[in-house]
């Protein structure tokens, strides 16, 4: 997994000016004709059930963005989003996690099917403090250079079992329906409403997050469980606790 120092952080910048360069132009213009790829690892109407932490990213206030016919601010939103989505899925990568759906103004991510809960666990932690530091350090400085509102957001995480499963049509293209991919199980279920629940610029996690995070780590969470959270422990009478995780990266 990277390693958070000065070399690891121009990596993300060269891959964030590779994103960016020429981006105007692609955001002025309009492409057509692209197939996607099809999905054969797991066959339609199955599943695997493994354990994974599960990431939601969101941008805050999107809809205000995106609710205007002036095509101008429209570009400028769809400009911020090729800023910012891609520099998010690439970090997600880097820390062993794939991108299950992209959601317009966020991601959802997988991070750890192939390791222990620890690992799992802070690769996720790991990875929101990047997301934050770049959106903070790199993305924002870069979208109000060209005179575009900066990109507020929040992160919900939980760990736990997850079902893997595709769903849909065996064949098709970009153009027809098809099939794809899709987690569900309460794992998702509370890492999605916690990321609803977390403050602004803020990542909130799920109990099993804080249990599994290293040592070093303990003393960054704070309890922040809703008055109407209903989650419990299963079998059990045990309110299942949100935390939010105020740690950051030292500043290069």
């Amino acid at each position: 997994m990277p390693t958070w120092n000065k070399d690891y952080w121009n990596k993300i910048k060269d891959n964030f000016n590779a994103n960016i360069d020429g981006l105007q132009d692609k955001v002025d213009s309009v492409t057509n004709g692209q197939k996607a790829p099809s999905l054969d690892e797991i066959k339609i109407g199955s599943g695997r059930k493994m354990r994974a932490a599960c990431l939601f990213f969101d941008i805050r206030g999107f809809t205000s963005r995106t609710n205007s016919s002036d095509i101008d601010k429209l570009k400028e939103t769809l400009y911020m989003l090729n800023c910012v989505i891609p520099t998010v899925m690439k970090i997600i990568y880097d820390y062993n996690g794939y991108i299950e759906k992209n959601t317009g103004d966020g991601v959802m991510a997988i991070i750890g099917l192939e390791d222990d809960d620890s690992i799992s666990a802070n690769n996720a932690l790991d990875a929101s403090l990047t997301i934050f530091y770049t959106l903070k350090h790199l993305i924002n400085p870069h979208l109000e250079s060209k005179k575009i509102k900066k990109v507020d957001a929040r992160i919900g995480i939980d760990l736990g079992q997850i079902l893997i499963t595709r769903i849909g049509l065996p064949t098709g293209t970009s153009k027809y329906q098809r099939n794809f991919l899709t987690v569900v199980g309460p794992t998702a279920n509370i890492a999605s409403k916690i990321q609803n629940f977390a403050s602004t610029n803020k990542i909130w996690v799920g109990d099993q997050i804080k249990k599994h995070a290293y040592a070093s780590n303990k003393d960054y969470f704070k309890k922040k469980t809703p008055d109407d959270w209903t989650w419990i422990y299963n079998k059990s009478k045990n309110k299942y606790e949100v935390w939010e995780y105020d740690a950051v990266w030292i500043e290069i």
